[in-house]
């Protein structure tokens, strides 16, 4: 009796791609290596260098696309392609400066994972950050929600102490473009990126 060549073809697609699966690391090992880089780099001091090197491991962890599509909501849909641009770039840069701003505060805390759940739209990795000089300092939970984009995991949303970054944003920008439209939020946002050290 003779295989199926379709069933020839698929078994050989599966060998050929279990190394490339067998190597890549689980959503809570790349959250994990991913912290360790920019907590490294981070305690490196503040240069030019060091900065673009952060903002490449920024590149690599965090699905810009999906956080800017999510946040803006039905909002989305009734954008322009430059608009929509406009938007993610400007975000791109207030997450990127919020993130370091979080990381040099809790440098010196004791981040513990709490191994990975299902999410609604993905996976979610659980972490609880203790800071190691004060004790009495209630610990706080930072979850990462990831999902698989092109074979490779991304986060697209952070949830700290059960807040999600997306809902967040996405109910500001919401009151924002009530009130202002969408001109004055891309405006807001600019403002906020000038008026906040990195």
């Amino acid at each position: 009796m003779k295989t199926p060549l379709r069933f020839v073809l698929l078994c050989a697609g599966l060998l050929l791609a279990a190394p490339a699966f067998a190597n890549s690391p689980s959503p809570e090992g790349f959250v994990k290596a991913k912290q360790s880089e920019l907590s490294t780099l981070m305690k490196q001091g503040k240069t030019n260098a060091v900065e673009q090197k952060i903002g490449a491991v920024f590149d690599q962890m965090l699905d810009y696309d999906t956080l800017a599509k999510e946040s803006l909501g039905e909002q989305w849909d009734q954008r322009t392609d430059a608009e929509r641009k406009e938007f993610q770039d400007v975000l791109k840069r207030l997450v990127q400066k919020n993130y370091k701003k979080n990381l040099r505060k809790t440098l010196d805390y004791e981040v513990e994972y709490k191994g990975e759940s299902k999410a609604k739209k993905g996976v979610m990795v659980r972490t609880v950050a203790r800071n190691k000089k004060n004790s009495r300092e209630e610990p706080v939970s930072v979850d990462y929600v990831l999902h698989d984009v092109s074979g490779k995991w991304l986060v697209f949303d952070i949830v700290t102490e059960g807040s999600s970054l997306i809902s967040t944003y996405k109910n500001q920008f919401r009151r924002v473009i009530k009130k202002k439209g969408f001109d004055g939020l891309i405006k807001q946002m600019k403002a906020k990126l000038d008026d906040e050290a990195a």
